[in-house]
């Protein structure tokens, strides 16, 4: 019996760590992505600001250098990750690539609008950007650099489409599936864009690294093969394991292989030297794929928590609770351990939940973690890093100057602010409805993935 692509999804979800439910609705399937189009991301500033994803017309302001220290500017890309976005911007502005900074990474597969800066007075610079992939827009003088993080989350506008029912017949089941999940939430996974959509092996490649096996760690990034490749890509992977003269094989290097080409270049100077190889990659290349190792044992953790019969929006015995900022947004210091009804601010705690004020925190390990401080899921995260044959302090490697894995905590569940859902315009025929496509906006803060919500209406074979 052949595999089919949702099987082969599930398959490596479940390889990430991601393998439960919080809701009980029926699957409707769907293809996601059909078109760029379809997959819309707008970042929401600390502000509340919603960016655009059209091109506004240029402020017409003056760079001021006794007061500002940076150019802000929109950028709104397709078919890039922000990574490389940013390293296109660095080399078209020749400027080194820690003067531009962004505040998330967005999506590869989308159309997507974030707020870049770059040091210093660049406004004519940038007005003068062209790239078949991004546009730049919305360029104004800023008095600070943005910081990685400084942002509330984002805004989707999501259409599946190729649903097997049409729109009226499920009706039903997205109202009730709607209702869940205003009522029970998520799960808070990292989604597989963290991982790698397909090749899902960034943790795998971070596990190398901080155990200081960089030449597996090397050898999984440029040889190891995953079922959602490209044929062709495929092919290469094969023949570049093969190989005996890398010098000659980057010669005629594929454009679509650009992270492996800086590994690549590096080996066929010295093909002994695997550290250097591995940190030839761009620094926050790097910290994305060692910390996604952190980030494959947080959706373990959820995952366990859902197979014993726990539920994550309401708290169990020895949960430690964190109080919102606003209700479904951000959690903060302020936390307090859940007894089991029987602590002195139990029902406090309750209350805020119903408010949804309120949300469970587990921690994101590093070397400062301790799991005594969160007693439902020690057991858990033990039972983890037993499986996986890795101690704690390994995460507190020689590389700590550079790149700090101290340890955080992120809640274990997640619900969208102003959820819709309506019937889709057929591609480029509005305004003609697609009988078998659905369309959904929402809101997320930020670490929290789009994919992850819709894996909930999908739903897949187990």
């Amino acid at each position: 019996m052949e595999t089919s692509h949702q099987d082969i999804n599930e398959k490596q979800r479940k390889r990430c760590g991601i393998s439960g439910y919080t809701t009980s609705t029926a699957p409707i399937n769907g293809i996601l992505k059909s078109e760029i189009s379809d997959f819309i991301v707008r970042e929401i500033t600390l502000s509340g600001e919603i960016l655009s994803t059209h091109e506004k017309e240029m402020a017409n302001t003056h760079f001021n250098p006794r007061r500002d220290k940076a150019t802000i500017f929109t950028v709104i890309k397709k078919k890039m990750d922000t990574i490389l976005a940013s390293k296109t911007l660095a080399e078209y502005l020749h400027v080194p690539p820690n003067h531009i900074k962004w505040a998330g990474i967005k999506d590869h597969t989308a159309i997507t609008a974030q707020r870049f800066t770059v040091r210093g007075n660049r406004m004519n610079d940038l007005k003068n950007f062209k790239h078949n992939n991004i546009t730049i827009t919305n360029i104004r003088p800023a008095k600070e650099e943005i910081e990685l993080g400084k942002l509330w989350g984002n805004n989707f506008t999501i259409n599946l489409r190729n649903i097997h029912e049409e729109y009226q017949e499920i009706e039903g089941t997205l109202a009730e599936w709607t209702e869940q999940i205003n009522s029970y939430g998520f799960p808070n996974y990292f989604g597989m864009q963290r991982f790698g959509q397909h090749r899902p092996n960034s943790h795998k490649v971070g596990r190398y690294a901080f155990l200081g096996q960089f030449k597996e760690a090397c050898e999984e990034f440029l040889y190891k093969i995953y079922p959602k490749e490209y044929e062709e890509n495929k092919q290469f992977r094969e023949k570049l394991r093969e190989t005996s003269n890398l010098s000659e094989v980057l010669k005629n290097w594929p454009r679509g292989f650009h992270y492996e080409k800086l590994i690549a270049n590096k080996l066929a100077q010295n093909q002994d030297d695997f550290q250097s190889a591995f940190f030839a990659l761009p620094t926050p290349l790097v910290n994305l794929v060692m910390s996604s190792f952190q980030s494959y044992i947080f959706n373990q953790a959820i995952s366990k928590r859902i197979s014993q019969g726990h539920p994550l929006s309401q708290p169990i015995s020895g949960d430690l609770v964190s109080i919102l900022m606003e209700p479904k947004g951000h959690p903060s210091l302020i936390t307090y351990k859940y007894e089991g009804g029987k602590g002195w601010n139990d029902a406090t705690i309750l209350k805020a939940f119903k408010h949804e004020r309120a949300t469970i925190i587990a921690p994101i390990l590093g070397h400062k973690t301790k799991l005594t401080d969160y007693p439902a899921f020690e057991p858990i995260y033990k039972n983890i890093l037993e499986e996986e044959n890795f101690e704690m302090t390994q995460f507190n490697h020689p590389y700590s100057r550079i790149f700090s894995f101290d340890g955080t905590f992120r809640p274990i569940f997640n619900k969208p602010s102003s959820l819709k859902i309506s019937q889709a315009y057929i591609i480029n025929k509005y305004p003609e409805l697609d009988p078998h496509g659905i369309k959904l906006e929402f809101s997320l803060p930020k670490g929290t993935y789009a994919t992850v919500l819709l894996r909930e209406l999908r739903k897949y074979k187990k």
